[in-house]
């Protein structure tokens, strides 16, 4: 035993198998996930994998408030908690006073289980054992003992995104049950698709051009000089998506558009809910967008996407599954970042200036054409994700 661990009343942390150490299969279950949409749809199927385990349990989720509607109309949670904040965890200003009544609130449940899949655990494991939890799992960094946690595992620093929150729920004990992510469409959201484009002619040529991160914004510009030669080259109209905070960059994007192209743009930033913006992107006949949310709700739908990387890795956030995709990036020695941050980079970001219009255009051009000739949506074709996908990535060449 580590000089860390404390010992558990269900046997060794790192031990397999918690669900079947507990006295009881557990009756109510919290999760932690409170990140961004991608790493949210990243864990369904680790979500799915623990409701097929516990089909009887309520299973909870506490998450950031802007993905509670997605959340939701999830098939395999019961309730969504939004998530107050809490120290160290930056996707969510923290507030001390909402937090202390938020601990109140969550003790008072005396949830069975908690299961922290946030992360490493460095901040995420004092805010699930603070749930107050009969039993508490979660990650913790490699080498490291369990703490408190009554489950542990050392946290993969390799592989897709996807695999490492269903890695925990299979050391848990929930087999996993596939590894498609899901990004449910419910009629009400076609309906509003269809009414946010009723005026736009085919082919829809999607393009997303903001990030949270500097580090993963190609420039806007560049966006405008590929929309403006997939319009020359097929016609249609180009539709800009983004969140309310994207309105600058968006407007830079159209300043950029020839002036005989720019009334065959259609700007829906800030005009979307989240599964609106699903119907939407459902729609296109390719999104080009930077490595961010909605390239992930592409990649659930089959959506025909490329997507341009700049210090983040693909092998861990490209597509999960096989489809109409491509991942367009510079090959460069310092990708992924590591312990040092993309918005310090000493290399005035090579990783997104040193691909080129060229080379998205060309990504764009195959993902139309094998679109076009599979005849619509793909369905989820799972990769192995212990050998994470590389094929259909357009490397481009040092610049």
């Amino acid at each position: 035993m580590t000089p860390s661990t404390v010992p558990s009343t269900y046997g060794d942390p790192f031990a397999p198998g918690l669900l079947r150490r507990l006295p009881a299969p557990p009756r109510t279950v919290a999760l932690l996930r409170a990140s961004r949409i991608g790493d949210f749809l990243c864990a369904v199927p680790a979500f799915r994998a623990l409701r097929a385990t516990l089909p009887e349990a309520e299973i909870a989720i506490i998450t950031l408030p802007l993905l509670c509607e997605l959340a939701l109309r999830s098939p395999y949670l019961d309730r969504v908690i939004p998530f107050p904040g809490f120290p160290g965890i930056a996707e969510q200003f923290f507030d001390a006073r909402r937090c202390v009544g938020f601990f109140q609130e969550m003790q008072a449940e005396r949830f069975d289980l908690a299961i922290q899949m946030q992360g490493s655990g460095v901040y995420s494991n004092p805010l699930t054992l603070l749930l107050g939890a009969g039993a508490t799992a979660g990650f913790v960094r490699p080498g490291e003992g369990s703490g408190r946690l009554d489950a542990a595992l050392p946290y993969p620093e390799r592989g897709h995104e996807v695999s490492r929150p269903l890695a925990l729920a299979e050391f848990l004990g929930a087999p996993a049950r596939g590894t498609v992510i899901e990004f449910p469409l419910w009629p009400a959201d076609h309906a509003a698709a269809e009414t946010l484009l009723r005026e736009a002619v085919p082919p829809l040529i999607g393009l997303h051009p903001s990030a949270r991160d500097e580090a993963r914004r190609w420039p806007a510009e560049r966006f405008a000089a590929v929309g403006a030669a997939l319009l020359r080259r097929h016609g249609g109209t180009l539709v800009l998506l983004g969140d309310a905070e994207a309105f600058a960059t968006a407007r830079a994007l159209r300043a950029a558009l020839p002036a005989d192209l720019a009334r065959l743009c259609l700007d829906l930033t800030g005009a979307t809910t989240l599964p609106a913006l699903g119907a939407v992107i459902a729609r296109l006949a390719v999104l080009i967008t930077n490595d961010s949310g909605p390239a992930h709700i592409a990649y659930a739908l089959g959506a025909p996407t490329v997507t341009i990387f700049g210090g983040s890795s693909p092998e861990a956030y490209g597509p999960p599954a096989r489809g109409p995709f491509r991942v367009v990036l510079r090959d460069v020695p310092c990708r992924p970042a590591g312990p040092v941050p993309c918005s310090a980079c000493a290399y005035e970001y090579r990783c997104l200036m040193g691909v080129a219009v060229a080379d998205v255009l060309a990504a764009a051009e195959e993902v139309i054409a094998a679109h076009d000739a599979h005849g619509g949506p793909w369905p989820a074709a799972p990769l192995d994700l212990a050998s994470p996908h590389t094929e259909g990535a357009c490397h481009a060449p040092a610049r």
